[in-house]
């Protein structure tokens, strides 16, 4: 993957697109460019083979604003967070595929985890340190994502989509094993 992004950045250097003096800088953007790109790929075609595009997709809207502003682990290399975020992807699919929980306990459960969610929040990286002014900016966002994925769980339960429902709540349970963590993981001062 490394020659990937070297190559990729060689090619807007010489095209004259960018300086060389952003050369790291680039490189580091098409490396996440790829990664994330290929992440999203296989979790289509896994979303894809278990028949479950929809939830796949729906997933992905709860999950990427939520780890985004509420924080997580971080594991220390790609291949294995990209294992591992594969692996949590299909066992969340698995789990709505296999199991059925009435509605009310899944919105139950959801207002527990949304409430840890915001708790905990936001988990810093140790390669990335918040400061107090971006702190209160993530638990604003975070607090606008949380309330809509709450609107979207209430229109769930009254539709009787449980399934959704229980994709919602089962994303959340996930994010909050991640903060849980990625709290443990950082360095204690």
């Amino acid at each position: 993957m490394k020659k990937l992004h070297e190559m990729l950045t060689d090619y807007v250097i010489r095209k004259g697109m960018v300086e060389e003096s952003d050369r790291e800088m680039y490189e580091y953007a098409f490396q996440i460019t790829v990664e994330v790109g290929l992440f999203a790929v296989v979790c289509f075609v896994i979303a894809l083979y278990v028949n479950m595009l929809v939830e796949g997709l729906l997933f992905f809207i709860i999950f990427v604003p939520l780890r985004s502003y509420a924080g997580g682990l971080h594991m220390e290399t790609f291949k294995s967070c990209f294992c591992l975020s594969c692996l949590a992807f299909s066992c969340v699919l698995l789990t709505v595929g296999y199991l059925e929980i009435p509605g009310l306990f899944s919105i139950s459960f959801l207002l527990l985890l949304e409430f840890i969610v915001y708790t905990l929040s936001p988990v810093d990286n140790e390669n990335r340190e918040v400061d107090e002014e971006e702190d209160t900016w993530f638990k604003k966002k975070l607090r606008n994502f949380l309330f809509f994925d709450f609107c979207m769980a209430v229109f769930c339960l009254l539709f009787r989509k449980e399934r959704y429902l229980l994709l919602i709540a089962a994303t959340f349970l996930l994010i909050v094993i991640s903060m849980l963590a990625g709290k443990s993981k950082l360095p204690h001062v």
